[in-house]
C-alpha cells in the first residue's frame, strides 16, 4: 500500500510507502467476503452503486466505483456481535436502519441530502443495554479493490483535522481506480456523546491508509442504559474526478465544503455592541496599569496584562497603533493613545543592524535565562514577526504617515537580504548578525513558516505601491514563487496565510499573472481547512461559542482573539480587492466567519464567562476578571479560557469589528450594522431631513444576515427598507424595533435601499 505523503515543503511530487496499518485492517477482506445479508441500499447515487452487507460485528455500507474499487463504511461496531437489522422506513433518498447488538439498539439513517454536489451522509445513534464505557473503537471508512482487499490500494491524501478543527478528511483514491473524496464528520450532533463520556473531538478523524475517518474518542465515563446518544453523523462526498494540480484540489475542496455546510446546524446568532466595548478597551489601553509603562519618557504597551518581565515588543505597539488608527478615522475623533504609541516606534530601531527589531533596544529580560521562552532572546529574529511589524509599518506609510515610512525604508535592505539568503524559505529563528539559521523547521519534516514567503510578497507589494520601483515587484514575485507545491500543508499562522492570499489576489491584478489568483484561493483553502465548524457545547463550552473559529497557528488548541480580528479584516479587504471574481465558496465562509465571530468575540473578555471557566493562573502575566482586555485563548469544553494570558495587543479585536461592521456617512444622522461585509456602499441627502442609502450585502442568498440601523444620536428617523433590485417590492418588516434602532434579517448577497427622513416628531 502506498499513500502520498504531504509532509515536505514539495509535497505534491513526492510518495512515501505506508507500511503500519491499524488491527481494523488486518483480515478485513475475508470478513466482507463472508459478510451476510448483502441487499440494496434502496437510495441511488448519482455515480457507483450503495449496497448493505453485515458481518460479524458491524453493519456495513459498500460503494463500488464501477468494476475496480469499492469503499467500505462501517456505520456501526459492537465489539462482541451484531444480531440483525430491519429497515424501518425508507424513500427514495433516504431509509433508516434498525440494528440489533450486544452493546444496544443502533439507528442508522442513510441519506442524500440536497445540494449541488452529491453527498452521502449516515447518522448512527445507540440505545445502550447497559452502561459501558468506550475503549478502542475503529474508523468507520476503508478503501478496497473489487475483490475487498485493502492492501492492493494507494491514494493522495491532502488534508486531514488538527487538533479541534473540523473533523475533515480529503483525498484521492489512485488505485485501483481513481476519483475524490471528502469526509467530514458532523461533531456539533456528538455533543451530547462527548459530555456523557468526558471526551472532546481533537484529532478523532484521519487517515492511516488504507483507513480513514473518525473513530469515537476513548471515554472515561459511561454511556447510561435506556438513552439514546448520537455516535456519528457522517457526510461524505465521492468523484471520479482526481484533481491535477494542488490549485484544482484547493477549488474542488472550496466547493464541497460550501456543500456540506449547507447541512449543518448553526447556532443562533445575537447582537453585541462592539462601539461600547471598542470605548473601554481604549480606555483600559490608555489608562490601566496593568496594559503599559513608561521607559525613558515613553509609553509602550505590554504583550499581556501585568507582563513586565521582559521588554516591550514593536510587533505590539504596531497591533493597538494601526487598527486604532483606522478606528479613529472611523471614529472622527482624535484619540491620544495614537500620538503616544506612535512617538514610542523610534526607539525599536537598531541603527547599527539597521532594522526595527522584536524587542526594544537595551530592555532587559528579568527571568532567568533557564525560565525564558525560546523566543525570549534579542539576538534571535522570528521570520514572520520582523515582516509583520514592517507590513504594519506599509499600513501607516500608506496613510500618510511619514515617520513610519521612514522606518519602514530603513529596514528594507536587512530583509530583503534576509530573503535573498534563505532563497525566500523561511526559518523559524535565526541570527540577527549572521543570519545563521538557528530552528529551521517548525516540526520536523514540515519545512520552516511556509507562509512568510507569503507575508514578504505582502511587504514588497506595499513597497512597490509607494514607489512604483519594479525592484520591489520583482522580489514579491520571486518570493511569491516559493509558495508553490505546498498544498494545504502551506498555513504556519492563519492570519499570515490569509494575508498572503490578499496579497496574491493584488498580484494577480498588477500583473495578469493568473498564477498567483490560484495561489490566493489556495491560502484560502488552507484557513477553511482549519475552521472549527461545529459548535461546542460541552464542559465549559455550554456557556460560550467557538463556531466557525480559527486557530492562530496550524497546531495550536485553541483560538485566539488578536489573529482572528486580523484575519476578519484581511477577508473584507480581500473581497473588496477581488470583487466579482470572489468564488461563491469563499465569498460564504468569509461572511459567515464575520457573523459568528461578532456573534461569539464577547467571549474573549472574562467577565462575560463565568469565573471557574477562567483561568486562575495564566502562563503570561495575570487575569484582572473586570478589565475589559480579551483572553489569548478559547479552547474546547473541558479547558479553562485564558491559560496563555489576557492578551493586551488583543485589545484591538473591539475597535477592529467596529470599524468594519459599522458605516458612518457624512450627513446623514443613521449609522449601519451588517454583520456580512459590505461590498458596496452609497447615500444621497435629498432633502434637510431625508435621504437614502444603498448597500450591497456580502455573503450568498442561501443565508441570512442581520442588519441594523443606529440613530448617530437620539432618536432613529423613519426608515424602510427595501430590495434594491425588485423596485414593486413592499418594505422589509423589521424583526427588531426600539427608539434608537430597528435591525432586518435578510438575505445575504442583497443590494439595499434605505430611506429615511425625520418628521416633526421625531
Amino acid at each position: 500500500m502506498r499513500s502520498k505523503s504531504y509532509n515536505s515543503p514539495t509535497y505534491w511530487q513526492s510518495f512515501t510507502k505506508t507500511e503500519e496499518t491499524s488491527q481494523w485492517v488486518t483480515g478485513l477482506n475475508e470478513q466482507l467476503k463472508q459478510a451476510t445479508h448483502r441487499a440494496d441500499a434502496h437510495v441511488q447515487l448519482q455515480q457507483g452503486h450503495l449496497a448493505i452487507c453485515l458481518t460479524t460485528n458491524s453493519f456495513w455500507l459498500v460503494y463500488s466505483f464501477g468494476k475496480a474499487g469499492k469503499l467500505a463504511i462501517r456505520t456501526c461496531f459492537d465489539p462482541q456481535l451484531i444480531k440483525g437489522f430491519r429497515v424501518r422506513r425508507r424513500s427514495k433518498t433516504k431509509v433508516e436502519y434498525l440494528i440489533d447488538g450486544a452493546l444496544g439498539r443502533f439507528r442508522v439513517l442513510v441519506e442524500l441530502p440536497k445540494g449541488n454536489y452529491p453527498l452521502l451522509r449516515y447518522t448512527t445513534s445507540l440505545i445502550p443495554n447497559q452502561p459501558f464505557t468506550i475503549q478502542a473503537f475503529p474508523r468507520d471508512v476503508y478503501v478496497l479493490d473489487c475483490d475487498f482487499n485493502p492492501a492492493m490500494t494507494q491514494g493522495m491524501v491532502y488534508v486531514t483535522q488538527t487538533g479541534p478543527t473540523s473533523g475533515l478528511a480529503y483525498l484521492s483514491v489512485t488505485k485501483p481506480t481513481e476519483g475524490s473524496l471528502l469526509y467530514f464528520q458532523n461533531f456539533t450532533a456528538l455533543n451530547d456523546y462527548f459530555q456523557t463520556s468526558q471526551t472532546e473531538p481533537s484529532d478523532t478523524v484521519g487517515v492511516q491508509w488504507p483507513e480513514l475517518g473518525f473513530a469515537l474518542p476513548t471515554a472515561t465515563s459511561p454511556l447510561p442504559a435506556g438513552t439514546e446518544i448520537t455516535l456519528s453523523d457522517a457526510f461524505l462526498y465521492l468523484s471520479d474526478v482526481i484533481p491535477q494540480s494542488e490549485f484544482e484540489a484547493a477549488d474542488q475542496f472550496l466547493d464541497v465544503m460550501a456543500s456540506i455546510y449547507r447541512h449543518l446546524p448553526k447556532p443562533q446568532t445575537e447582537y453585541y455592541h462592539w462601539p461600547k466595548a471598542a470605548e473601554r478597551t481604549i480606555q483600559a489601553l490608555s489608562e490601566s496599569a496593568g496594559c503599559g509603562r513608561m521607559i525613558q519618557k515613553h509609553f509602550y504597551l505590554n504583550a499581556y496584562v501585568d507582563a513586565t518581565y521582559k521588554p516591550p515588543e514593536s510587533m505590539v505597539q504596531l497591533a493597538i497603533l494601526v487598527p486604532l488608527w483606522e478606528y479613529q478615522q472611523w471614529s472622527e475623533k482624535s484619540l491620544p493613545l495614537v500620538e503616544s504609541l506612535q512617538k514610542s516606534l523610534p526607539t525599536f530601531y537598531d541603527a547599527q543592524q539597521k532594522t526595527l527589531m522584536r524587542w526594544l533596544p537595551g530592555g532587559r529580560f528579568k527571568e532567568e535565562v533557564s525560565q525564558r521562552s525560546e523566543e525570549q532572546d534579542p539576538t534571535k529574529i522570528d521570520s514572520w514577526y520582523l515582516l509583520h511589524t514592517l507590513m504594519n509599518l506599509g499600513r501607516l506609510a500608506d496613510q500618510g504617515n511619514t515617520e513610519a515610512k521612514e522606518l519602514l525604508f530603513n529596514s528594507l535592505e536587512f530583509v530583503i537580504k534576509a530573503a535573498h539568503h534563505f532563497a525566500y524559505d523561511w526559518p523559524v529563528f535565526y541570527d540577527i548578525h549572521t543570519l545563521a539559521v538557528i530552528k529551521a523547521e517548525t516540526d520536523e519534516g514540515k519545512g520552516g513558516e511556509l507562509d512568510v514567503a507569503g507575508l514578504y510578497t505582502h511587504v514588497m507589494v506595499q513597497i512597490y505601491e509607494l514607489t512604483k520601483e519594479s525592484r520591489y515587484l520583482d522580489e514579491a514575485i520571486r518570493s511569491a514563487e516559493r509558495l508553490r507545491g505546498k498544498g494545504f500543508e502551506l498555513l504556519y499562522q492563519s492570519n499570515i496565510t490569509i494575508m498572503s492570499a490578499l496579497t496574491l489576489a493584488k498580484l494577480w491584478k498588477i500583473t495578469g499573472n493568473r498564477l498567483y489568483f490560484d495561489l490566493s484561493r489556495q491560502g484560502l483553502a488552507n484557513v477553511i481547512a482549519r475552521l472549527w465548524i461545529w459548535d461546542c457545547q460541552f464542559g465549559f463550552g455550554q456557556h460560550r461559542s467557538t463556531f466557525l473559529g480559527v486557530a492562530p497557528l496550524r497546531n495550536a488548541p485553541y483560538l485566539a482573539a488578536y489573529e482572528e480580528g486580523e484575519i476578519v479584516a484581511t477577508m473584507i479587504n480581500y473581497l473588496q480587492e477581488v470583487g466579482r471574481d470572489v468564488p461563491d465558496s469563499i465569498r460564504l465562509f468569509f461572511s459567515e466567519y464575520m457573523k459568528y465571530l461578532l456573534h461569539r468575540g464577547k467571549y474573549y473578555y472574562p467577565s462575560e464567562l463565568a469565573a471557574d471557566s477562567v483561568c486562575e493562573s495564566s502562563k503570561e502575566g495575570r487575569i484582572i476578571r473586570e478589565l475589559p482586555i480579551p483572553l489569548e485563548d478559547i479552547s474546547t469544553g473541558w479547558k479553562q479560557a485564558g491559560a496563555v494570558g489576557q492578551e493586551v495587543y488583543g485589545g484591538a479585536l473591539a475597535y477592529i469589528l467596529t470599524s468594519y461592521s459599522y458605516k458612518r456617512f457624512a450627513s446623514v444622522p443613521i449609522i449601519v450594522f451588517a454583520d456580512y461585509p459590505i461590498d458596496e456602499a452609497d447615500y444621497q441627502v435629498t432633502g434637510k431631513t431625508s435621504g437614502y442609502l444603498i448597500l450591497r450585502l456580502a455573503g450568498t442568498a442561501s443565508y441570512t444576515c442581520r442588519v441594523r440601523f443606529l440613530a448617530k444620536s437620539g432618536v432613529l428617523p423613519s426608515i424602510n427598507l427595501y430590495d434594491e433590485d425588485a423596485p414593486d417590492s413592499d418594505p422589509f418588516r423589521p424583526s427588531e424595533t426600539a427608539k434608537t434602532y430597528q435591525e432586518y434579517q435578510v438575505q445575504g448577497h442583497l443590494r439595499l435601499r434605505l430611506e429615511w427622513s425625520r418628521d416633526k416628531n421625531n
